[in-house]
């Protein structure tokens, strides 16, 4: 034994033999400080060894009862963790081919002849240790490499970050908005100085969650639980609030914020902006009042107008009714036809004003539906019949193509559906033919189609023909205020339809209105999106 020998690191080998006398022996031979030698009885006792522990090298005795070494060796090379354990096989005979070949093919990799050469055992087993030490020294080389480049890199990667939250915070300052950031946990840990210049409040004042005392006391509830919720959720977080400025009144500031994840998707910190909108806000307030007022002088204007057309109606009712008793030289004359021009103009004044009452009571959702059974061809043949006279005199042949279709809607908003569309085809198609048709669709469903051959309506104002105030044409050209489809849209969707066109300039219009036969059960079933003051839409 020399000082190198002793100095070295311990390795384990592991001596295979059922023979106590022959384990000895091996011990005898390869007794050094830098060697631990393990010994075992049986083929099941080395295997449990070597589950439990790292050997540089096993001698095993080929001829052991019960499991021999052979497939004590075959089974070691069988599992990916020890396959590359050499094994050298003890044998008393190694001179068959057919022996050397098996002992090989299970994962030998030399041989010790029985009675043992101590110079022989030293030497091999010395070869495989220091392979062993070699390999060892590798792993523990790679390791120390490994931890010096992940150092690097972590060191990389912070002055990276330096850098970023350099660059980040001299643009934050550029801006004219409020930046900024808070942990993963939501504490505020930086603004920009465009924060301090609003609010007057102190950078100690401000961080954590200091910082919400500049809100107005009725937002603070509802900032915080909306702020924990995108805490929990880890989403992007948006809500608008008053916030306090340095001469103590309140603006209105939209505050956005996103999450910023690491590799796993986890949250480490928030970074966000507060943008003035207090004039946008104000804006947006005042147009919703505008809007609100004109909905109720509508609805004022309507019922006082709705009142004194009502009396001229009825006086001139009875004046033509008067006239016909006069006499057929008089009704040839020129009093019947403006009479006849006088009434007309009071319907058309009447329906309008209707319709001004009707998008009045749509704004205030007041559009109640009184549903009863009946066929929707019946509908339409009487409104049809209605509008002989004024389809005649446009010189529009109104044609009629229906199928009976039972269900249950409300009858008057039906027909003020259908009426609107027949409207709309004689005011765009004087002159061509109208046809009205219904058919059941499906199970459940029935359609209401309105076709003309009119001027059509131009591809990019399709889509917004429902809309309220509408128009598809100049109002110089055709009157009208823009709500007929509108209207027609409205009691559609009621009823839980829906009404679609098709057309292009110049080859007409095709309105078709799908209703379902139970809308009751269709409000169940689905929900229709309330339409808007910027719904898709017109009317005509």
């Amino acid at each position: 034994m020399n000082e190198t020998e002793a100095q070295k690191e311990k390795v384990d080998i592991l001596l295979v033999d059922d023979r106590p006398g022959n384990l000895l022996s091996l011990k005898g031979i390869l007794e050094r400080p830098d060697y631990n030698l393990i010994s075992a009885l049986s083929g099941e006792e080395a295997l449990n060894l070597i589950l439990r522990q790292d050997f540089a090298v096993i001698l095993l005795d080929v001829a052991m009862p019960g499991m021999d070494g052979f497939e004590v060796a075959s089974t070691i090379k069988q599992r990916e963790r020890f396959k590359n354990i050499p094994i050298i096989f003890v044998t008393a005979s190694v001179h068959h081919i057919e022996w050397i070949f098996k002992a090989y093919s299970v994962g030998a990799v030399d041989f010790l002849h029985k009675p043992l050469d101590p110079h022989a055992v030293r030497a091999k087993v010395a070869v495989f240790v220091e392979l062993y030490r070699q390999k060892q020294q590798l792993k523990h080389h790679a390791a120390t490499i490994q931890r010096f480049e992940r150092r690097e890199r972590e060191l990389e990667v912070a002055r990276l970050r330096i850098e970023s939250d350099r660059r980040y915070r001299h643009l934050a300052e550029a801006i004219p908005h409020v930046v900024w950031t808070a942990s993963a946990e939501g504490e505020l840990e930086y603004f920009n100085q465009r924060w301090f210049e609003i609010t007057g409040v102190d950078e100690k004042s401000s961080l954590g969650s200091g910082w919400s005392s500049a809100l107005h006391p009725e937002d603070v509830e509802k900032f915080a639980a909306q702020w924990e919720s995108a805490l929990q959720t880890g989403k992007a977080f948006q809500m608008e609030f008053r916030l306090r400025k340095a001469d103590g009144s309140y603006c209105w500031y939209r505050n956005r914020a996103l999450p910023e994840e690491d590799a796993s998707s986890r949250v480490v910190r928030w970074v966000g902006t507060m943008t003035d909108v207090d004039e946008e806000k104000r804006a947006h307030e005042e147009l919703h009042g505008a809007i609100r007022l004109r909905d109720e002088f509508m609805s004022v204007a309507s019922h006082e107008l709705r009142t004194p057309l009502s009396a001229l109606q009825l006086q001139l009712q009875s004046l033509q009714r008067l006239l016909q008793k006069v006499g057929a030289e008089i009704l040839e004359g020129r009093i019947t036809e403006k009479l006849g021009t006088a009434v007309r103009q009071t319907e058309r004044l009447a329906k309008l004003i209707d319709s001004l009452l009707d998008v009045s009571r749509i704004a205030r959702g007041k559009l109640e539906l009184q549903l009863e059974n009946f066929d929707l061809a019946d509908a339409v043949r009487e409104v049809a019949e209605r509008f002989r006279d004024e389809a005649a005199r446009e010189g529009c042949e109104l044609n009629i193509s229906s199928q009976p279709v039972t269900g249950r809607w409300d009858r008057l908003r039906i027909e003020q559906v259908i009426t609107n569309l027949v409207s709309n085809s004689l005011k765009y198609g004087p002159g061509k033919p109208i046809t009205l048709s219904v058919a059941p669709l499906g199970e459940g469903l029935a359609t209401i189609t309105v076709e003309d051959e009119g001027i059509g309506i131009e591809p990019d104002k399709v889509k917004r023909i429902f809309n309220r105030f509408e128009r598809a044409v100049p109002t110089r050209h055709y009157g009208g205020l823009g709500l007929g489809l509108y209207i027609v849209r409205q009691i559609v969707q009621e009823h839980r339809g829906q009404v679609e066109v098709e057309s292009r300039p110049g080859a007409g219009s095709r309105f078709v209105v799908t209703l379902p036969r139970r809308p009751s059960e269709a409000r169940e079933q689905s929900h229709v999106p309330e339409a808007t003051e910027h719904a898709d839409g017109h009317a005509g």
